[in-house]
Formats: C-alpha cells, structure tokens, sequence
C-alpha cells in the first residue's frame, strides 16, 4: 500500500488555495484544479465537489476527479440521500470502510462509483449554513483512518468561503433576468458625539449614494470592447493591489472581503456578458450598468440568504469599472480628502473604507454602532456619530472639517480653522511616546499592570509601541462581524496565531464570540425580537458547539507557547462557566489525541459584564483563574439603559452608586481569593474612574493602545491613599446627585 503524505501536510494555506482561482478565469475550471488538488494530497483514487443549489435543496456534482467525466452537473442527491447527502443534512462526516454495505449507500448508474470501496464525506458549511461536500473514495478497503477525517474537515473549512462565492455565482448563472428593474456656503458648526478621535478635512462623499451605475454616458465613438477590457484588467490590478497592501496592514481581515470580488469579475459569465452587450451595439459604460443591475436585482430576490448578502459586493465592484471606464483621479476609487457620511454600514463597508485612504466617517443613523466605533478606532479613521439629523442637510461635495477629539462638525471651515488644525493634528501625531513593555507605577510607587485591548493585527503593533504588557482582550467576533459569517478553524488559527506572534511575551487573552444572531445572520431565521437579552455570546457558543470547538481548537493552537487565556463573555451563571470549561478540556484532548500541538492548560475567565455575574463574583473567583470586567455592557444591563437609544442615553452613567459598587464588590472579591482581576471597559481610561478603582484595589487595566500613554501619566499623578479616600467617599453616596456633588468638591 502507498505511503500517504503526514495528514499535516495535507492542508494546504489560504494563500495557496487564492492562487488556485487566482489562475482560472471561469468557475468550472477553479473547482476542477481544487479536486486535482486535494487528490494529490490526500492520495485518493477519487475527489469530488458537490454544491448545494439552494432553490432546490439538492446537491449538484460540479466537480470531479476518478469519475465518469460525463457525471459533472448530471449527478444530483437530495439532502440525506446516499452517504454524502447524509453528511451534509447532518453536518457532520462519515467514513465507510465498505461503503457498498453501508445502509446509507446510493448506486448512482453510469459513473463508475462501485469500482471504489473507501468513502470519506465532510460538509462544507459556513456555520450552521450548507454550502456543499467534499467527498475522497479509494479501490482500497478501509483506506481512511480519523485523522484523515480531520485533515478533509480543515481543508473544506479553508474552501468554505471562496466555494460560498462560487454558489453565488452558480445561481445567478442559472436565473431568469425577468426581474431587471429599469456654490459656496457660510460656515457652521454642528455637535456631535465621538466615535473614533481624530481630525479630518475633507469634502463629503455619501456612501452608496453617490450611484455612477445610474449616469448615463455621452456616446463615445471609440472602440468599446478595448476600453472595457482595458478597464476590466485595470480593476483586478487594482483589487490585487488593495489586497495585498491590507495585507500588510490589517491581514486579518483583509482576505475575508476581496477574494469575492477578485472571484467575481474573473468570471466569465459576469464580464462575458458586459463583452456580448458592447458587441450588440451597447457602450461599455451601458454594459456594464445593465449587467451589474441585473445581477443585484437577482441577489436581492435570491431565496439563498447568503447570496442576498453580496449585492453591496456587486454594486460596488460595478462602480469600480465604471470608474475604470471613466479614467481621472476617481478611477481608483481613492478617498483621500474625502469625508464619508452613511446612515448605516457595515464593518465590511469600514475596512474597505480603510482601503480607500478615508479621511474620516460621520455615521448619521441610528441603531447599535458600537462595533463600528471600535473597529474604526483601530483603523484609525476620526469618525464622529451624528443622530437625529438628516443626511441631506451635508450635502455632496461640501468642505467639511470634524474635530473627532470635541465632536464638532464645522461646514465650510475658514482657513485659519484649517491651519488650527493642522497645527493640533501634527503635535497629536508627535506626541506618541514609545514605552518599553512594564507597569504604570502610582506617585507612591504601587505598580497598575497595563495591557491592551485588540481587535485586528494593527492594534498589536501599536500596543507594543505603547508599552502595553500584554494583550488584556482581543475581540475574537471581529473577523466574524467583517464576513457576517463563520471563518474556518484554519482561517481562525491564522489569524489568532499572528496577533499571539507579534504580542511578545506578555499574556495573551482571547475572548471566545461575542455576538448573537443579530450580529451575524442579517434577516436570517436567528434574528430576535430582543437580541440584548437573547442568544448571544457564551450562550451561542454553548448552544452550538460545533463552532465553538472550532473556534477554542484555532485557539489553543495558536497560543501552543505563550501565556494563553481564553475569557468567557457574557457569562450568567457558575454552571456556563463550568460548561464552557469543559469544552476547553475536551477540545483539549482531542488536540492532543491527534498529535497537534496547542496549549494544554490555557488560563480560564469570565467577563462580568452582566448583574447575575456580579452577584455569584464570589463563586466566579474561586473557580475561574481570573476575571474580566466589561464595564461598558455591565452599566447598560445594570441600569437597563441602551447607549443608541437617544431617548435614554443620558441616563448611561458610570457613576451611578449601583455600578461603583457593583465595580467594588467584584474587585475586593476577586483580591480576597487571590484572583486575578482587570478593567477592559471604557471607562478604565477615564481619570476620574482610574482614582477610584486604584482606590478599590484595582491593579490592572486593559485599554485601547492609543489611550495607553495618558492613562500611564493619570496613574503616575495619583497616590493609592488618596485614592482609597475618594473611593470611599464615593460608594458613601446615596444618588447620582450626591456622587456629582463628591466630584464637583474634590476639585478633579
């Protein structure tokens, strides 16, 4: 019997698998080098691809290798018919030794399948959403062992994402198009609220509104299909480029969002049909308007909630080529000296803002922005939030200046406002300070650990450059929030293992998901009517555990040799904590069973974040190793105030007696079992907050890195007597008024 490769190098990278379709200009031809490919690998007789067709809940072999040739697109299986219509109804893999006598086994005439007796089928899924299957058969009897299993499984999770563009674009082939549907200004300031600190100059440019797909050109008498084909090879230079430059930025999440468009303009059926327009008589810019049209109208009635989720891919790589088509500076699509207004985006929409050299974002609708503010503030964009106010009243094209450190818009600035500016922006710039890796000692010599909170690879770099001694809290959801779907184990293992690599020795903390299905499924059928208080963080996790073993295996191999621990969000009870613990130790020992190497014993937390938390904090710290307090949803939940909603976002107040002792209470608690304790909310780089929790014994902060040097100096001025004092007098006060009135006299 041949000698099969170590299932280790089964697997082959991300960046192999882009550089498949990267060489293929249609489909059928990407999914045939994928079968060739993993054939090779796995040293299989056959390999084939199977795509689920949602419309008609069947699976379709669109690929394959050992097969009659002639079975491609003619072999279909209904969901739980034969072995791999089983695998993909049940998410889960099956492995026939024999798989003639398998009671699951379907003869399929005229392909030749009975020749193979060793069978192995693994889903391929995003999530919980079926994309298709991925099927290896050998002559030989019992060929496949477990870790092969394994070794399939991780590769159908690396071609999860790209063969999810692939079934976008097998249906929109396969649609009817029946659906196509045809001076200066005095100045101004507008207050706002902060989101992301900076300063940005620019004119207004409205995200999705500014629609070149609806001009009409000027009859151009050139040759048309030249300057499309121009335009068309000039717009995938320009994708690859993007790409590779947000590789070196933010990689993380920079391949979870161009690979579909690269997927999508180098298929045939997409710029074949802008080509067969131009050669009917239509312009190149008509051409593509109609073509790009069509297809959004048929994502948008797809019955596929996937699908739907593309026609922003779609739209704006149309743009692109009309852009192309255009020339002149707007043909990269560059938004340097540009200001973005959108009423509501997603984090999708803000990366490749990031990509495009955005000068700033002013967010103007409403609904939960908190995940954008976060991520904007590690792309560094300034953005501002600008509620109750409509869009129109900043007008395309306006000069705008918004000071994102005071939360003013000022429309039409004169240019001694500009030069201010520029001035302000400069000393901001100049004055970052690096610090070597150590603690923020207090004016009487009590030293406060300061780490830092991440959320993409830029932030290591520039909590390292901050001298931040660890990584307090990485937000795992982002790579997760940016695709609005599941990455792969494999895609999860590289990107946690580039933020572990470049933190240095420090601790590392990654917290496991932390959103529900409204954060992730759009309108899908996990939406609810109440999703604060619904399925969401280590509830999701625990009610689908085929996720968050994928998710707790990329992370205990990507922290193998480093101070490793996994924080547990939204924790209500001891008995989640226990659970989750205990799919720790068994995802643990499968690792460990199937000779990979991981972290065997990675330190275990939860996040108080909620008031049921607060009241079993004493159970919490002596089971758990330590403690996370997220101070920003603790205060939403304990005084049942949502920070988006304007009518009570006043009522959002941190120094409420019931969160200063909420805050308290869990910081003594955690001290007096010997627990480790930190802050990771906002208001742990509020000056005011920092007194008071040195004074309650806090001795460890985790922040956002560019907030790292001024919460450094506030430690510095303070000392822990004074402090213990004003606490104290804090947690004395018995109302909201009275606690002002504390503050107000201590004179700080």
């Amino acid at each position: 019997m041949a000698v099969r490769k170590d299932n280790i190098e089964l697997v082959w990278s991300i960046s192999e698998l882009s550089s498949l379709f990267g060489k293929r200009t249609n489909i059928d031809g990407f999914l045939q080098d994928v079968v060739d490919h993993i054939a090779e690998h796995m040293q299989s007789d056959v390999c084939s691809i199977y795509l689920l067709d949602e419309s008609g809940r069947r699976l379709v072999l669109r690929a394959n290798r050992g097969l009659d040739p002639d079975a491609v697109g003619r072999v279909h299986l209904s969901l739980g018919e034969g072995i791999t219509g089983t695998a993909v109804k049940e998410l889960r893999p099956i492995r026939e030794a024999h798989a003639s006598r398998s009671p699951r086994y379907k003869f399929i005439p005229n392909t030749r399948e009975e020749e193979y007796q060793s069978f192995l089928a693994v889903p391929i899924r995003h999530g919980l959403n079926r994309i298709g299957a991925l099927v290896v058969q050998h002559r030989r009897p019992d060929q496949f062992t477990r870790h092969d299993t394994r070794a399939l499984q991780t590769i159908a999770g690396q071609l999860a994402a790209t063969l999810e563009n692939v079934e976008m674009l097998m249906e929109l082939h396969t649609r009817s198009d029946s659906d196509e549907v045809p001076a200066a200004r005095r100045s101004e300031s507008i207050r706002c609220h902060v989101a992301s600190e900076g300063i940005a100059v620019g004119r207004i440019v409205h995200l999705h509104a500014h629609d070149l797909l609806a001009e009409h050109d000027s009859p151009d008498t050139g040759d048309q299909e030249a300057a499309f084909r121009a335009a068309l090879e000039r717009t995938d230079s320009q994708i690859e480029t993007i790409h590779r430059d947000l590789d070196e930025r933010i990689s993380d999440l920079a391949n979870l969002i161009f690979s579909s468009h690269l997927l999508m303009l180098r298929d045939q059926e997409f710029s074949g049909e802008m080509i067969r327009l131009i050669r009917e008589g239509s312009t190149a810019h008509e051409s593509v308007r109609q073509v790009v049209h069509r297809y959004v109208n048929l994502l948008a009635a797809s019955s596929n909630p996937r699908t739907r989720e593309k026609v922003h891919d779609i739209r704006d790589l149309g743009q692109r080529l009309v852009r192309n088509l255009k020339g002149g500076k707007e043909a990269h699509g560059d938004l340097r000296a540009r200001v973005v207004i959108a009423h509501e985006m997603y984090p999708s929409d803000l990366v490749r803002l990031a990509a495009q050299h955005a000068e700033g974002l002013v967010l103007t609708g409403g609904g939960n922005t908190a995940h954008l503010t976060i991520l904007a503030r590690s792309l560094e964009i300034p953005s501002v939030l600008l509620r109750a106010r409509r869009e129109d009243e900043l007008p395309e094209g306006e000069l705008v200046a918004v000071d994102a450190y005071e939360g003013i818009i000022h429309r039409n600035p004169h240019q001694t406002l500009l030069d201010q500016f520029q001035t302000t922006q400069a000393a901001r710039q100049t004055d970052r300070p690096g610090h070597a890796p150590s603690p923020a000692p207090t004016a009487d010599g009590v030293e406060v650990e300061l780490l830092a909170n991440v959320n993409i690879l830029h932030d290591v770099e520039l909590a390292v450059r901050a001298g931040a001694m660890g990584i307090g809290l990485y937000r795992s959801e982002f790579p997760f929030l940016v695709r609005n779907d599941f990455p792969s184990e494999a895609e999860q293992y590289r990107i946690y293992r580039r933020i572990v690599e470049r933190a240095g020795e420090g601790p590392v903390v990654l917290r496991t998901l932390d959103v529900g299905g409204d954060k992730l499924f759009g309108d899908r059928e996990y939406q609810e009517s109440n999703p604060f208080l619904g399925l969401r963080g280590i509830r999701f996790s625990l009610a689908h555990p085929e996720l968050f073993d994928d998710q707790l295996r990329a992370i205990l191999r990507a922290g193998a040799d480093r101070d490793l621990r996994i924080l547990f969000p939204m924790v209500a009870s001891l008995d989640e904590f226990l659970r989750a613990r205990e799919r720790v130790r068994d995802v643990s020992a499968d690792l460990a069973d199937e000779g990979l190497e991981h972290h065997r014993h990675p330190k275990l937390g939860v996040m108080i974040e909620l008031p049921s938390a607060v009241e079993c904090c004493d159970e919490f710290a002596r089971e758990a190793d330590f403690l996370s307090i997220g101070s920003n949803d603790l205060v939403m939940y304990l005084l049942a105030v949502d920070r988006s909603n304007e009518q009570v976002e006043r009522l959002y107040n941190p120094y409420h007696p019931a969160v200063l002792r909420a805050l308290c209470r869990v910081i003594k608690t955690a001290r007096r079992h010997g627990t480790h304790v930190s802050m990771c909310g906002e208001i742990g780089s509020s000056p005011l907050m920092i007194r008071f929790l040195i004074g309650c014994g806090l001795r460890s902060i985790s922040a956002d890195p560019a907030r790292l040097s001024r919460i450094r100096d506030e430690i510095s001025s303070v000392t822990t007597t004074k402090s213990q004092e004003f606490s104290a007098e804090l947690l004395r006060q018995p109302s909201v008024g009275d606690v002002q009135r504390v503050i107000a006299e201590s004179g700080l």
